[in-house]
């Protein structure tokens, strides 16, 4: 048998992530071979997913990556079964190389994402076997989203402490940027904040189904027919329900959560307005992993 040396132990660590003791068995069990090794650690992740493929990944991790221009961006989700798990670095990194390598990948499913190739040109899925021969948890991603500007704009993100929550936004603005980029980003990350916190369904309420406001009206209107409120009265009432409705769903609508005298739209239009810019939110995506 080769001699299995320490610095060849360290070296099969750090290109897998595996524990010490793994790697010196996987090393032993190869004889030696260095690549034979990291095919073997591969396996064992291969066949610990198997044997907890059914087991709940309740946890997880959420991470984004935004380019220096701010002109693109991803944000992933990757699950597991315990909050442990979630925790460790090894798992904060996976996500974070899963966030970045999305952000140009040409991918729309995660069956997709798992056969794209990373920096050191290892896929996706073998990154994922590498993590679950580590950690020995049922562990997959579970979603991503990519943005990229269309014209000008921004695109941020905002991944709250504990990395359980994770807001990716994209601002369009009317012409480029220019020296008001910091201005931007700033705005892009406060507006991400009122997502995290408020939880809105969509941006303004023309982007509402408007079934879903139809539904809201029909409610309204059926806690009020008992009353003896004349109608005009009571259509009164229900369409100041809506824009209170409006006001809890839209994210241009709600207070804002760092000045609640003006709304979302109306603080954009307060920073947009010196800058001579007009700033409008073109989407978001919010992922939350419920503990």
């Amino acid at each position: 048998m080769s001699t299995i040396t320490t610095d060849l132990i360290k070296k099969l660590r750090e290109q897998t992530q595996v524990g010490m003791m793994d790697c010196k068995k996987a090393l032993e069990e190869s004889n030696g071979d260095f690549e034979k090794a990291i095919e073997i650690l591969r396996k064992k992740g291969t066949a610990v997913a198997t044997k907890r493929a059914e087991n709940a990944t309740d946890n997880g991790t959420i991470q984004a990556y935004i380019n220096e221009e701010l002109t693109r961006g991803s944000m992933a989700q990757t699950s597991c079964e315990t909050d442990f798990s979630a925790n460790t670095e090894a798992m904060q990194n996976f996500t974070k190389e899963v966030a970045l390598t999305v952000t140009t990948a040409k991918v729309d499913t995660v069956e997709a994402l798992y056969e794209v190739k990373t920096a050191n040109g290892l896929t996706i899925k073998q990154k994922l076997d590498d993590l679950i021969a580590k950690i020995s948890e049922n562990i997959k991603v579970s979603r991503f989203v990519t943005y990229a500007l269309e014209k000008y704009g921004v695109i941020n993100a905002y991944i709250h402490p504990g990395s359980t929550l994770g807001i990716l936004i994209h601002l369009e603005t009317n012409t480029e940027v220019g020296a008001h980029k910091a201005v931007l980003a700033t705005l892009a990350k406060d507006i991400c904040m009122q997502i995290a916190v408020n939880v809105p369904l969509c941006v303004s309420s023309n982007e509402l189904d408007p079934k879903i406001v139809a539904k809201e009206r029909e409610i309204l209107a059926a806690q009020l027919t008992a009353s003896d409120k004349p109608a005009a009265v009571i259509e009164k009432i229900i369409t100041g329900r809506i824009e209170k409705f409006y006001e809890d769903v839209c994210l241009l609508n709600q207070k804002f959560i760092k000045s609640d005298k003006l709304t979302v739209g109306a603080y954009i239009q307060e920073v947009a307005k010196p800058l001579g810019l007009t700033i409008t939110v073109k989407r978001f995506s919010r992922f939350g992993i419920r503990k």
